[in-house]
Order: structure tokens, then C-alpha cells, then sequence
């Protein structure tokens, strides 16, 4: 059995990488196997706030983010999974089709099976995911107004200069 390397005799890999013990015993060629991870239980959503954390950490980027943003969730059976866009916004499905393919390519990695997606063009019934982000933005900025027009400082600076808060000008942290 040869001696185990050290990263000092190991030249070929960079000095930033952090690479356990085990990576430095035996031939270079020889792979170091990781265990195997468990993998997590990953459940569909129940309704609409689930979809909005799901397609949150599907990590989806451009137009397929914006479609699945301004999606409602209807439901999923036997394999497929059903979504609501308005009217509204049809031209986020018109304009690519390959957005819906690429949200179902995401949506069956995720889930580790094979899904088919279908959008429905209609009213929407609850929020979608762009919705509840509005919400949320609003409800931030509500607050950060609120904790201006509370601060010492401020409430001096508007009463010595009789000024105002302009309350568009205010970006939450």
C-alpha cells in the first residue's frame, strides 16, 4: 500500500479547495465515493402559497420564472399538474411555447419523475405567485413608512421644517 499524499504533494489541486483526507489516500485516479445522501421526501403543493414556495426553489430564471410567477396552482392528478394563467397574461405562454416545456422539464427534475404540465387560460381564483410577492412588497414598504414616521429624528425634522415624508421615495431594506 502506498503512502497517503498530503495536499502539499498534491499539485494538481488548487490550494483553495477543501477536500476531506480520504481524497489524498491512494492513486489519483481512483475516485473517493461520497455516501449516499437520503434522499428528501418532496411533496406537491396544496394550494397556492405551496406553488409560490415551490417555484421559488426551482431556481427558474427569465420568461419560465415569469410564467410560473403569474401561474395559479389547480392541481395535480395521475402525472400531471395542472396551472391557471389569466388572460391577462397569455402572451407569457404565445410568445415561447418552450417556456411551458422547460417549467415542466424543471417541475419533473425537481420531483424526480416524469410529469406533463398543462396551463389553462382563465379567471384566476386566489393569488399566484406574483401576487403574494406584491403583497409582500407592499407590506414592507409598509412598514419601513411606519418606522420612519416613528423615528425620533424624523418626526423632529418634520415638525421643525414643517416637511413630509414622501412615502414613494421609501425603499424597504
Amino acid at each position: 500500500m502506498p503512502p497517503a499524499e498530503t495536499r502539499e504533494e498534491r499539485a494538481d489541486i488548487p490550494p483553495w479547495e477543501d477536500l476531506p483526507p480520504e481524497a489524498f489516500q491512494g492513486s489519483a485516479a481512483a475516485p473517493v465515493q461520497a455516501p449516499p445522501a437520503s434522499v428528501p421526501e418532496v411533496r406537491m403543493p396544496a394550494g397556492n402559497e405551496d406553488w409560490h414556495a415551490l417555484q421559488r426553489a426551482l431556481g427558474l430564471g427569465g420568461m419560465v420564472r415569469e410564467l410560473a410567477q403569474h401561474c395559479e396552482w389547480v392541481g395535480e392528478q395521475d402525472g400531471q399538474i395542472r396551472l391557471r394563467l389569466s388572460e391577462t397574461h397569455r402572451h407569457l405562454l404565445d410568445v415561447n411555447p418552450a417556456h411551458m416545456e422547460r417549467l415542466q422539464d424543471q417541475l419533473g427534475a425537481h420531483f424526480g419523475r416524469a410529469l406533463r404540465l398543462r396551463i389553462d387560460i382563465g379567471a384566476i381564483a386566489d393569488t399566484t405567485p406574483a401576487q403574494l410577492d406584491q403583497a409582500e412588497k407592499r407590506a414592507r414598504h409598509a412598514q419601513a413608512v411606519a418606522a420612519l414616521e416613528r423615528d425620533p429624528f424624523v418626526r423632529e425634522l418634520i415638525e421643525r421644517f414643517d416637511a413630509s415624508l414622501l412615502e414613494s421615495s421609501v425603499r424597504p431594506l
